[in-house]
């Protein structure tokens, strides 16, 4: 089949897909029984055939794709074009007002801070930056990939540790160090998305689990990787230049730069790959692997592939974490931030870049809450119960279940309105 033949799938709440215009490839058609076609203007001939290997069906959460013959009329039709010219009929996304107030709001909160902050400050808000990265790669792998990952905890780790033995074993420049660190932690994902050929759903969630319980115990007998209980220091710290400046301030300056520059080149590029071939056929074997692999998607490489990209964003994630703070220990990677990197994605929203820094600045933003409300004395009953708001998994936990209620899919879907 032609290269360029490659399966869209059709778009879904969350997905972050901007409106579709003359390079879209898909064409799909929404007509109720017995009426004319949405479109005025009908499918190409020649693709029927294409229509009748990948249908779409309306699911609850909108259309879902499906194996078979041609769906009925009154059911939407995919046809898999080439060359971009085929569309999307009856569903644009439009920018709404809160999409540009979070915008503007993201961008003012990006210059002031670090202005305005101290250095210690000013570490922890960079730290909070590097996190969008590895809920990012969570949601490569659950909200674009289908596949359940409790464990990217793990590749978090292993890029900071990798990173470690980079930069002080090897002494290679810190640029290699965290090239290095984020690319060892693709590899083991890979290794670990070979599961996901054979499982899916709550049986990989819980390989992923596992995973994560183990990798504490397993790290501490590497301690040539890892250094063993103690963890691992590491020695050379990623300095300005001298015309940056010297302060304790202008370090973290400097480090807060890098990581954003990063961090931005990496939703960049992760972008991309979303909207790249590739990325079309991750969600397609989202959707629906039987009637991707009917289209002529390689399953295997689809998913190795996609574990792979999201374990290097977690890993490039610790590499950036110990540029902040120069010491890795298994300690600092319980199986616990595994979960909370999931919840996190899953309250921003899934299937959306954007979502992903969204679900990250609310957690930060109720937990900062919490601390100050829960810093009172003096009250009773009251006072006690307001000291729990200073545990962030208590106030994490809360919000998680409070807002699901709210909003099933997600933060995001506040801002990402259809019209048809």
């Amino acid at each position: 089949m032609s290269d360029d033949n490659w399966p869209t799938p059709l778009p879904r709440p969350g997905d972050d897909d901007e409106t579709p215009g003359a390079d879209a490839s898909v064409f799909a058609v929404f007509a109720p029984p017995d009426d004319p076609p949405a479109s005025d203007e009908p499918p190409e001939s020649g693709k029927s055939s294409e229509a009748a290997a990948l249908g779409v069906e309306p699911s609850g959460a909108g259309l879902s794709a499906r194996s078979g013959p041609p769906a009925p009329s009154g059911v939407g039709t995919a046809v898999l074009g080439a060359g971009g010219a085929d569309r999307v009929v009856g569903s644009r996304r439009r920018i709404g007002p809160l999409s540009w107030i979070g915008a503007v709001l993201l961008g003012v909160w990006l210059v002031a801070m670090p202005l305005t902050s101290s250095v210690t400050e000013l570490r922890q808000n960079t730290q909070i930056i590097v996190m969008v990265l590895a809920v990012l790669g969570v949601n490569i792998a659950t909200g674009y990939g289908g596949m359940i990952s409790l464990g990217h905890g793990v590749f978090v780790a292993v890029g900071a540790f990798a990173a470690a033995y980079a930069v002080d074993d090897l002494a290679l420049p810190w640029v290699l160090s965290i090239l290095a660190g984020a690319a060892f932690a693709g590899v083991i994902g890979a290794l670990v998305g070979l599961p996901a050929l054979r499982i899916k759903g709550i049986h990989l969630a819980l390989v992923t689990l596992g995973l994560a319980i183990v990798f504490q115990p397993l790290a501490k007998r590497v301690p040539a990787f890892s250094g063993g209980v103690s963890g691992r220091a590491v020695g050379a710290e990623l300095v300005p230049p001298s015309w940056f400046g010297t302060s304790r301030w202008a370090e973290g300056l400097y480090h807060y730069l890098i990581c954003l520059v990063v961090v931005g080149l990496a939703m960049w590029l992760t972008h991309n790959i979303i909207k790249s071939r590739p990325g079309r056929a991750m969600r397609a074997v989202r959707d629906n692997d039987t009637a991707a692999a009917v289209y002529g998607v390689n399953l295997v490489a689809s998913r190795v592939s996609t574990f792979a990209v999201s374990a290097s964003l977690a890993g490039l994630a610790g590499a950036l974490g110990i540029v902040l703070v120069p010491f890795a220990s298994q300690e600092s990677y319980p199986f616990q931030e595994s979960l909370v990197l999931y919840a996190t994605a899953v309250l921003g929203g899934l299937g959306s870049l954007w979502g992903s820094v969204l679900g990250v600045a609310i957690r930060e933003v109720f937990s900062r809450i919490g601390e100050l409300l829960g810093d009172v004395s003096g009250l009773g009953p009251l006072g006690e119960f307001l000291r729990l708001l200073d545990e962030e998994q208590f106030v994490f936990g809360v919000l998680l279940v409070a807002l699901t209620f709210v909003f099933p899919r997600g933060l995001i879907g506040m801002f990402n309105r259809r019209k048809t």
